[in-house]
């Protein structure tokens, strides 16, 4: 069953029994209210005939001696039909329309007035009992009046209740029905576009209207749209980058194997001129070296993936020290001039990867003929920034966003030469990221690159420039 039909049969059921409780509780007021007022109308009529009744005992002390033969004319006598017992609880007189015995009434009570109400067929009457004492004699009275037009009243009522009941209930199922579809169109709304995006419309949203706690869930379920889109769109970059490794790994590895491989086989196959033999084996020795370099820089992406690293607190400045020994011949071997500027600060860093980062980044600087390469390490309040730059080829802006990718070259052809395989930056952004840094890269795509890096500063100092 929907929510619309339950919740319109829990309004239907719930509006119909509280209008007939409410009905029947109001009904039983009046009525009990008419009775009471008819057992006041009827004590009156008791007390009336009971001085009736206290008269005739006085004036005629031996009227009930003769038993209710010597009583032909009683009745004329009382304002209603009235029933006289004797001491023993004999019926001497009875003008009502119940039989005598049916009161059960027996002598020797006490002055106390009762009340009963007795129904038969389509008559009601209430019979009211006392004792009446005159002198030495105690009679019992009953009176007995008429309340059928109460329980007619009732009836009427009852019967006039049911109607409006029918016709309040026929009156108000359409505007439950139409506030019922109000309450649950939103949440069809909501159903209606989960759909969508079950479907693969990720961008569908709920437009918000109102304060209400549906327009929370609204609100709510834009944002789980919004991620959910965003983690579609995440999973799709992370398949289709795993599809380019794929792709880029089996052609890195195919190219200069089937290329090794051909000369491999020329060399074996055939008497070859010197001057061949020794460029065919220069082929073989570079391709091997590419290959080598590919391997090894798998292996280190592997490994990054699949450790914990313990970082240390250490100054950048003795850091540096150390990595200018391995810095300068990186630079030199390309006709680089390195220009290194470090101020002191302390950092939390794995020396190693550090180290790696470091060469790959100066590494990818003097490949794209650069003539200089300026490294800064610049103190901020909270942030420790080391910048490098060069003032080589650049990298086209739209290609920014991909450089980090495994195997994605800007400039294919020239990486293959100098034994590339697009892995540096994969490598330096997973090592940024251990660290828990943060890397900016700028380029124009004409003139130099700058790559930037924070990292979190731990010692302050005199000097506590922004940055």
């Amino acid at each position: 069953m929907k929510l619309f039909h339950k919740i319109f049969l829990c309004f239907v059921l719930l509006f119909g029994i509280a209008f007939q409780a409410a009905g029947f509780l109001l009904v039983n007021y009046a009525y009990g209210n008419a009775i009471e007022q008819e057992k006041k109308y009827a004590f009156q009529e008791f007390q009336q005939n009971k001085y009736i009744l206290q008269s005739i005992l006085y004036l005629e002390p031996e009227l009930f001696e003769n038993g209710a033969g010597s009583l032909p004319n009683m009745a004329g006598r009382f304002t209603v039909p009235v029933a006289l017992f004797s001491e023993d609880g004999v019926c001497i007189f009875s003008n009502t329309g119940m039989q005598p015995d049916f009161f059960g009434f027996k002598g020797g009570e006490d002055d106390r007035v009762a009340f009963r109400i007795f129904r038969e067929g389509e008559e009601s009457d209430i019979f009211v009992y006392g004792c009446i004492e005159q002198g030495d004699r105690k009679v019992s009275l009953v009176t007995e009046t008429d309340i059928s037009s109460v329980v007619d009243a009732q009836k009427s009522m009852i019967a006039y209740f049911q109607k409006i009941y029918i016709a309040i209930l026929c009156i108000s199922s359409p505007v439950i029905f139409l506030l019922t579809r109000a309450l649950t169109g939103s949440i069809k709304k909501v159903g209606k576009a989960a759909g969508r995006i079950a479907k693969g419309n990720y961008s569908e949203r709920i437009r918000i209207e109102g304060k209400d706690e549906i327009s929370e869930l609204a609100s709510d379920f834009n944002l789980m749209a919004r991620q959910v889109e965003e983690k579609v769109a995440e999973l799709s970059d992370v398949a289709r980058q795993k599809e380019d490794f794929a792709a880029n790994f089996a052609h890195e590895l195919k190219t200069p194997l089937t290329s090794v491989i051909g000369y491999a086989d020329m060399l074996y196959r055939r008497e070859l001129p010197k001057e061949e033999v020794k460029s065919a084996a220069e082929y073989i020795l570079s391709e091997g070296m590419r290959l080598e370099s590919l391997s090894l820089k798998l292996m280190d992406l592997f490994v990054l993936d699949k450790q914990d690293f313990l970082l240390e607190r250490m100054s950048v400045k003795e850091m540096f020290e150390n990595l200018a020994q391995g810095i300068e011949p990186v630079c030199r071997k390309r006709g680089a001039t390195l220009h290194m500027e470090i101020e002191d600060g302390m950092i939390d860093v794995d020396y190693d990867l550090f180290k790696t980062m470091i060469l790959n980044l100066v590494d990818n600087a003097v490949k794209a003929d650069c003539k200089d390469v300026w490294i800064s390490g610049i103190r901020g309040r909270d942030v420790y920034r080391i910048r490098i730059r060069d003032n080589g080829k650049g990298i086209p802006p739209k290609e920014l966003g991909r450089i980090t990718e495994a195997f994605y070259m800007v400039d294919k052809s020239r990486s293959r030469k100098q034994h590339g395989a697009g892995l540096g930056m994969a490598l330096v952004s997973k090592i940024v990221r251990i660290h828990r840094a943060e890397m900016e890269i700028e380029s124009d795509g004409k003139m130099g690159t700058v790559i930037s890096i924070g990292f979190l500063l731990h010692e302050g100092g005199a000097d506590e420039e922004n940055i």
